[in-house]
């Protein structure tokens, strides 16, 4: 996958990504599988509360449905591909042209060359610096300039490349794991039953998720229930 399938995953997950915030979670990390299903009293009953604070037909207002989390990672994933098309835009696309000054509009070269300055600076494959700057434009945009698209541009080096790419890889791989996509790997505090070894959870991306112990290979995964 090129840097520029990864701005394709964000320009087009953007809406999915957008729908998830308005909602709650409906899904933990990690899940509470097998031997990492450990729980105090305590933890309990502040879960229990949640749930009837939360539930449709409890008592007094409803908080609105906001994902906290996922705003949170719409934001620094904008931010990121916004500056980063800020400072491409600063190295590779050409000042508008400049039409001459001090003659009337009367004189048709005049003219002429004032409506190709209006055209050129109005093209709407440049880069903003003001107005709509959001997450999908940005990488739109950035990845025309890596297909080297025409334009007011020139062709972007090999650091310009990478560096677009690294900011491309991360808006990816977020939206992949906060809508599900992407594996996820994460350490469990108790130790292997058969070596005493580093447990390790992965899942996060729709398969099954597997317990693994990191020294002898062992591996746990929760049987699927039986249909009814």
């Amino acid at each position: 996958m090129t840097a520029a399938d990864d701005l394709d995953i964000i320009t087009d997950r953007w809406t999915t990504l957008q729908e998830r915030a308005g909602t709650r979670p409906t899904t933990t990390w990690p899940p509470a599988m097998g031997i990492t299903r450990l729980m105090t009293e305590e933890e309990r009953a502040e879960e229990a509360a949640e749930r009837a604070d939360t539930a449709p037909d409890a008592p007094g207002p409803r908080p609105a449905p906001v994902d906290v989390d996922v705003l949170d990672l719409m934001k620094t994933i904008e931010t990121g591909l916004i500056t980063a098309a800020d400072w491409l835009a600063s190295r590779v696309q050409r000042a508008p042209f400049r039409a001459p000054t001090g003659r009337g509009w009367s004189d048709d070269v005049h003219r002429a060359s004032v409506l190709l300055a209006a055209k050129d600076a109005a093209d709407p494959r440049r880069w903003r610096y003001t107005g709509s700057r959001t997450a999908p434009e940005a990488a739109e945009w950035l990845a025309l300039r890596l297909r080297d698209q025409p334009g007011p541009f020139r062709r972007l080096d090999e650091g310009e490349r990478l560096a677009v790419a690294e900011v491309a890889a991360s808006g990816a791989t977020l939206i992949r794991k906060a809508l599900g996509d992407a594996r996820q790997r994460t350490a469990v505090p108790q130790p292997c039953p058969l070596c005493g070894g580093q447990l390790v959870l992965e899942g996060g991306d729709g398969a099954p998720p597997v317990v693994r112990c990191e020294d002898c290979g062992r591996a746990w995964t929760e049987a699927p229930s039986d249909a009814a």
